[in-house]
């Protein structure tokens, strides 16, 4: 046979080579766990292939399945995760919204639709939520409103088909005239402790002077034909500049607070600067508020800087409109000067006495003047613009206010 030719297979002649390796492919498969290097022997690398390759076309199908279902498994597993990261994403989320909505509403108004009516006569209704926005209107005590709102202290309520504010609490949900009337603070329960006891009292509290004086003019008393400008703006600090109607609008509501802690009520003449009202008209609110006294808060000034100390003014007892409260007015004014310089260590300038305030010759009930200190005397105008001699002023006051009463 020349070199490179093939030998031919007779025809019908077995194929011993492809048998031999099937047959150690059997034995393997046969063997199942056992190795074939275990067997004693080690096959050729073709033979192993070709072994692993007759294996795993042999392969059990439950042992493909086996290896399926911790896959399957893992699958399972890792959707489950996501899925619960999803979960936990929105829940979150839902949180983050609560969260939010509780901000919101904790620093809006909670809604409400409720008849409420005025426990106090001349009860502002504003135009916005505080005492620096416009008096829309004014309430007397048992007037009703439909209260739409409430939320840090104030009522939004509807006036003429709008929204108004009115604070919370100087109404009550309860018709004048029932037993269990309960005045509402913010639609909130009483307070543990109780709200001061009420003595009964009221007092009318005026903030003299405004943002801007009105030169327009007035009688100074009724019927009378001499003239006087309606209202004035005030002086100024001679050091400080701060406006008188500034000052006394600060010592006013100090003294609100004072005064309502110990069981009084208070009609505050004005709760704003911008507003417009004569002397007059400011003691024709006092006369109709049902206080017992109007007690009127001013700064005063001279052109000589070196005079200074408190003093008080009332009618005299000759006074042409209302000399009769002239005993009442002068008591009032001598407590109330008395305590005044006793808390802040002022000096006392006393009583005056005169016939020339439209303020007070309009007044029907007890009145005093409280000129505080001389805001031209540079000492005590950077003393009454302080915080803490404003509150000793303001108890002061109050205080005068306990003894003219005793």
């Amino acid at each position: 046979m020349a070199r490179g030719e093939s030998r031919k297979k007779k025809p019908g002649t077995p194929d011993y080579r492809k048998r031999f390796w099937a047959a150690v492919t059997a034995i393997v498969v046969a063997a199942g766990s056992i190795g074939v290097s275990h067997a004693g022997f080690t096959l050729p690398n073709q033979a192993q292939k070709q072994v692993q390759m007759a294996a795993a076309e042999t392969e059990p199908a439950e042992q493909t399945a086996k290896k399926q279902v911790p896959n399957a498994a893992k699958r399972s597993l890792e959707l489950e995760d996501a899925q619960g990261i999803q979960e936990a994403d929105a829940a979150a989320v839902a949180d983050q919204s609560e969260l939010e909505s509780d901000k919101t509403t904790a620093s809006g108004f909670r809604s409400v639709d409720e008849t409420v009516y005025a426990t106090e006569n001349l009860l502002n209704v504003r135009s916005g939520c505080g005492t620096e926005y416009e008096i829309v209107t004014q309430l007397n005590q048992g007037d009703s409103v439909q209260r739409v709102g409430i939320g840090d202290g104030w009522s939004e309520v509807l006036y003429k088909d709008k929204s108004c504010f009115i604070r919370s609490e100087y109404l009550t949900t309860t018709e004048p005239g029932s037993e269990k009337a309960t005045v509402t603070a913010q639609g909130a329960e009483a307070d543990a402790q109780g709200a001061p006891v009420s003595n009964g009292r009221i007092v009318a509290i005026d903030a003299g002077h405004q943002a801007k004086g009105n030169p327009d003019k007035e009688p100074v008393g009724p019927g009378s034909s001499t003239m006087k400008a309606k209202v004035a703006s005030g002086t100024e600090g001679v050091s400080t500049k701060l406006p008188e109607y500034e000052l006394t609008l600060s010592v006013s509501k100090k003294l609100k607070r004072i005064l309502e802690e110990r069981g009084y009520q208070v009609v505050m003449i004005r709760e704003s600067n911008d507003v417009n009202l004569s002397n007059a008209e400011r003691a024709e609110i006092a006369n109709k508020s049902g206080a017992s006294i109007f007690v009127r808060i001013h700064g005063n000034s001279l052109d000589n800087t070196t005079v200074n100390g408190t003093l008080s003014m009332c009618q005299t007892a000759t006074n042409p409109y209302n000399g009769g409260l002239h005993a009442a007015s002068y008591s009032l004014s001598k407590k109330i000067t008395d305590s005044v310089c006793a808390a802040t260590g002022f000096k006392n300038r006393g009583v005056q006495e005169t016939d020339s305030m439209s303020g007070i010759n309009w007044c029907k009930i007890p009145v005093s003047i409280v000129e505080m200190g001389f805001m031209s005397n540079p000492e005590e105008d950077q003393k009454m613009a302080q915080d803490d001699y404003q509150e000793l002023i303001a108890g002061g006051i109050a205080n005068g206010i306990d003894a003219y009463y005793q």
